[in-house]
C-alpha cells in the first residue's frame, strides 16, 4: 500500500533511507512512546556518534518510525551549512521595495538598514515566472549564526529580524514532486493555523472554525479519535480551520491543559485529502503530547514565550492556546474524498489551484540524493506567518491576516446589526 502523496510503500522507502545513511557512515537511534498512535524519535549521527539532527514520526508504529528517520534527514539538510549553493548579496533596500514583498509583517527590518546587505538565495517560481531572491534568513533561522554569516559581503543587523525565520515549507521526499507537495501542505497549514489564530483571539465573538461532530467521522478517523483522547486522557476538538484557499486544513487541540502542560497542545494537518488532513492533525497532537512529557526542557520554552508576550495579552492568549469552544461552529463530517493521485498529477494541480486563487509559489533545492531522496525548500510571500505568535515573537498579522482580520470584523458588525430589533 503506498501511503497518501507518497510515491514508495514504506517498506520500501525504509529500506532506501536506511541505507543511504550507511553508505555516509551515519548511523540512527530510535525511540518509541505510546501505543496505538505513536510518536517516533530518530536522532542522526555522524561516524564519531555526534548528533547530526533529530526527527520526531507520528501515526501507526511503521508509518512513525519511517517518518521520524526521514525527518532527521530533512532537518539535517535545513542547516545552512548544508547548502551546497552560492548565493547573491541583495541591498536590504532591494527586498523591501520589492513588490512580492509586500505581504511581510516585518518589511521596516529591512527599510531601516537599506544600503546594508544580506546572503539572498534565489527561488524559481513554480508556474515558470520570474525568480525570487530570498534572504537565506527566513528558511534557514541558524543561518545568522553560522559560520558562512561571517562573510564580510553581509553586513546586515539581523537582531529585529532574526525571530521571523522559519523552515516551514521545507520537505523531504522521493522526488521533487514528493517534496514540493509536502512543502507546499505544510505552508499552507500554517497559513490556515495562523488566520484560525486571528479570527479567534483577536477577531472578536464571531465563530470560526468548525467543530467536527466525533460521532460524523468516517471509521478511520473515529478510531485515531479515540485512539488519541485515550492518549490524552481528557476530550479533544478536531476544527477545520480550512480558509479561501480551499486546501483542507485542521487543528486538533485537548479540551483541557493537561497536567504538568504550560500551555493547551495542539496538532495541525493539511492535504488535498480531507481524511488524510485530519488524521495528521489527530496523530500531531498526540505527538505534541508525548514529545512534551519527553522532554523537560519545553515547558521552559513555553514559559518563556508566555512572559515575552505579557505586555500584549491577545498575543499572549495566542501562545497559551486555549480554545473557546462557544465561537466555533458545529458541524458534522461531510467532506468528498478526492480519488487518490500521484505526487506527479498532484502537484501541478495544486499549484495551478493556489494560483488561480491569486497565490504565487517559489522553491529551491536544497539537497537531491540521486534518486532516493530529494529535500525542497517552497515558499510563498502571501501567506501568512502569524503563527511565529506562538513561539514568544510580538508581532503583527500580515497584508493576508489584517486583510482577513477586517473581513471577520465586517462579519461580526453584520451579524450585530441584524441581531437589532426593528424599533431600532
Amino acid at each position: 500500500m503506498i501511503p497518501y502523496e507518497r510515491e514508495r510503500s514504506l517498506e520500501d522507502a525504509d529500506r532506501i533511507i536506511r541505507a543511504c545513511i550507511a553508505r555516509r557512515g551515519w548511523c540512527i537511534d530510535t525511540d518509541r512512546l505510546g501505543e496505538g498512535l505513536v510518536t517516533a524519535k530518530c536522532f542522526l549521527l555522524d561516524g564519531d556518534g555526534q548528533v547530526l539532527a533529530f526527527g520526531g514520526g507520528k501515526g501507526e508504529p511503521d508509518a512513525a518510525y519511517t517518518g521520524a528517520v526521514y525527518e532527521a534527514v530533512e532537518h539535517h539538510y535545513c542547516k545552512a551549512a548544508t547548502l551546497p549553493q552560492q548565493w547573491d548579496y541583495r541591498s536590504a533596500q532591494s527586498i523591501a521595495q520589492d513588490p512580492r514583498y509586500a505581504a511581510l509583517p516585518f518589511l521596516s527590518a529591512f527599510a531601516e538598514q537599506p544600503q546594508r546587505r544580506l546572503a539572498c538565495r534565489s527561488y524559481a517560481a513554480y508556474d515558470d515566472g520570474d525568480a525570487l531572491p530570498v534572504p537565506l534568513f527566513l528558511s534557514f533561522p541558524d543561518y545568522p549564526g553560522s559560520p558562512r554569516a561571517i562573510d564580510p559581503r553581509d553586513d546586515f543587523d539581523y537582531t529585529s529580524a532574526l525571530r521571523f525565520g522559519s523552515n516551514s515549507g521545507t520537505a523531504i521526499g522521493a522526488s521533487f514532486e514528493e517534496a514540493a507537495l509536502h512543502g507546499i501542505g505544510e505552508i499552507v497549514e500554517r497559513d490556515a493555523w495562523s488566520l484560525f489564530l486571528i479570527a479567534h483571539h483577536l477577531g472578536g465573538d464571531i465563530a470560526y472554525g468548525r467543530w467536527i461532530a466525533p460521532a460524523s467521522l468516517p471509521e478511520e478517523l473515529a478510531r485515531a479519535h479515540r485512539i488519541a483522547e485515550a492518549r490524552l486522557g481528557c476530550g479533544l476538538r478536531l476544527i477545520d480551520m480550512t480558509t479561501d484557499l480551499a486546501y483542507p486544513a485542521f487543528i486538533a487541540v485537548a479540551e483541557r491543559r493537561l497536567e504538568d502542560e504550560v500551555v493547551f497542545s495542539y496538532g495541525c494537518g493539511a492535504s488535498p485529502y480531507p481524511r488524510h488532513a485530519a488524521l495528521r492533525a489527530l496523530s500531531e497532537l498526540v505527538q505534541c503530547v508525548d514529545i512534551k512529557r519527553d522532554t523537560e526542557h519545553l515547558a521552559g520554552l513555553d514559559r518563556l514565550s508566555l512572559e515575552l508576550l505579557a505586555a500584549y495579552p491577545r498575543l499572549r492568549d495566542c501562545a497559551m492556546g486555549e480554545i473557546d469552544p462557544r465561537r466555533l461552529h458545529r458541524a458534522a463530517w461531510d467532506y468528498a474524498e478526492p480519488a487518490r493521485a500521484t505526487p506527479q498529477q498532484l502537484l501541478p494541480a495544486v499549484v495551478a489551484d493556489l494560483r488561480a486563487r491569486g497565490l504565487p509559489l517559489y522553491y529551491a533545492i536544497n539537497h537531491r540524493e540521486a534518486d532516493d531522496f530529494w529535500v525542497v525548500s517552497s515558499l510563498s510571500p502571501d501567506l501568512e506567518r502569524f503563527f511565529l505568535v506562538t513561539t514568544g515573537v510580538a508581532m503583527a498579522p500580515g497584508r493576508r491576516g489584517q486583510a482577513f482580520l477586517r473581513r471577520h470584523r465586517r462579519a461580526e458588525a453584520g451579524a450585530g446589526e441584524r441581531e437589532l430589533p426593528a424599533e431600532a
